[in-house]
């Protein structure tokens, strides 16, 4: 591609888009110092401008700029230039009912630190739970030596609708959350860019940054520990509709009695105890080995207080004979939300996300197979690797993308950049 014509164009304009094509190339490869030369064949544009576009960049503090000692004295010097994923950096968070997890990343995406806190009281009030979702931010800030004025966009999950706003609508199972405007909420304590979005949309957002579903156009990622959600990727674009609530399963309560707030999680954890205090019931020391409950029932020391979901993914593990059921109780409402989903859809993937993604190996197989009975042409089916992390993930990615949009594309200085080029610095080889 030949250099951007000033015919007509402001020199201004000319010279910040020059310097995005040539931020693009360092962005894409992060690790790579690129010399003068590499810039060229990469953009396409003459040396003379890759030099002048990359020198702004490194008066931006966007990108570092060096000089090879080898080459000084022989002629012109060989000059280098790489992305700085120091320049600024974002917090992704992730806030649940129960938890609160926060990632801190650079600006290539890496997360440099990262802290999960459970609220003492799921049933807290919406500022007392948005202090603890601060104080969990700046733990995890303080853990990596980042202040937050290098914060350039952070972005906040929560489960329910939200507006294009960042307000929680209609919905949340969050106590107290309708009604609250999460950037508003958050920008009182974080000097940057704030954006919120509804959970199970920044899940389907991390799976195609860093899940199993990188290569996929038409994907739904399904969230379902405590509550159903599903988020919607159709042709590459994320689908929010009107006002943002495409993802709710509300439809479940018209089938059969079941609802969105039926997650699996939840499911397991109350069936588990049922079984756990029928076992009780039938005299626990005289029970078989293998009669339905009695593997949970040990786990669980007898005791059906102690039994959540993943003791029951556990005795599922371990043969416990009420597995057959337990898998039909426990996916019935998710299997027939997916179904759904996919005659009105027609995803090539459905992903399973969240915490009890660790539960595939039990899972997976039994949910195909109720599918399978429910849709003639079902999607395929994964569980995500990323596991609880995937919501915080897809926090990340929506606060690079801001962070992008407000600095990087119209270029202003990177925060706490002082005007004026940085002295360059000679490479040893």
């Amino acid at each position: 591609m030949k250099d951007v014509s000033r015919g007509g164009v402001d020199s201004a304009m000319v010279r910040q888009l020059n310097a995005s094509r040539v931020l693009a190339a360092l962005r894409a490869a992060p690790e790579k110092a690129w010399s003068s030369n590499d810039l060229v064949a990469e953009t396409g544009m003459s040396r003379p401008t890759v030099l002048a576009a990359a020198d702004h960049l490194v008066d931006l503090g966007w990108v570092t700029g060096s000089v090879s000692r080898a080459a000084a004295g022989r002629g012109r010097p060989s000059r280098a230039f790489a992305f700085r994923r120091d320049a600024g950096y974002v917090l992704g968070v992730d806030i649940g009912a129960r938890t609160v997890r926060v990632a801190v990343a650079d600006l290539t995406g890496h997360v440099v630190a990262e802290e999960a806190q459970a609220f003492h009281d799921p049933q807290m009030g919406a500022a007392e739970r948005l202090a603890a979702v601060i104080a969990t931010a700046d733990g995890a800030l303080e853990d990596s030596g980042i202040p937050r004025k290098s914060l350039l966009a952070v972005c906040a999950g929560s489960s329910g609708t939200v507006a294009a706003d960042g307000t929680v609508r209609v919905r949340s199972g969050i106590p107290g959350f309708v009604g609250v405007n999460l950037p508003d909420a958050l920008g009182s304590a974080f000097d940057c860019a704030v954006v919120a979005e509804n959970d199970c949309n920044l899940a389907v957002i991390a799976e195609r940054w860093r899940g199993v579903a990188s290569g996929s156009e038409n994907v739904v990622c399904m969230l379902a520990g405590e509550r159903l959600g599903v988020g919607i990727v159709l042709h590459g674009g994320l689908v929010r509709g009107h006002q943002g609530g495409a993802g709710e399963l509300g439809f479940l309560s018209l089938m059969g009695g079941s609802t969105a707030s039926e997650g699996l999680a939840s499911r397991a954890r109350a069936e588990g105890r049922r079984l756990v205090d029928a076992v009780a019931a039938r005299d626990a020391g005289a029970a078989s080995h293998d009669s339905p409950g009695a593997v949970l029932h040990t786990l669980a020391h007898g005791d059906s207080a102690r039994v959540d979901a993943p003791l029951v993914f556990e005795a599922m593990r371990r043969g416990d004979t009420a597995q057959p059921s337990l898998a039909e109780h426990i996916l019935g409402p998710a299997a027939r939300a997916l179904a759904t989903v996919s005659l009105l859809l027609d995803p090539e993937l459905v992903v399973f996300g969240g915490a009890v993604a660790d539960a595939g190996d039990v899972l997976l197989g039994p949910l195909q197979a109720m599918v399978g009975r429910l849709s003639k042409a079902p999607p395929r089916l994964e569980f995500s690797p990323l596991a609880d992390r995937v919501v915080v993930l897809g926090a990340v990615r929506l606060a690079l993308d801001t962070a992008q949009t407000r600095f990087q594309a119209p270029l202003a200085p990177a925060p706490g950049h002082t005007s004026g080029r940085p002295r360059v610095t000679a490479q040893e080889q």
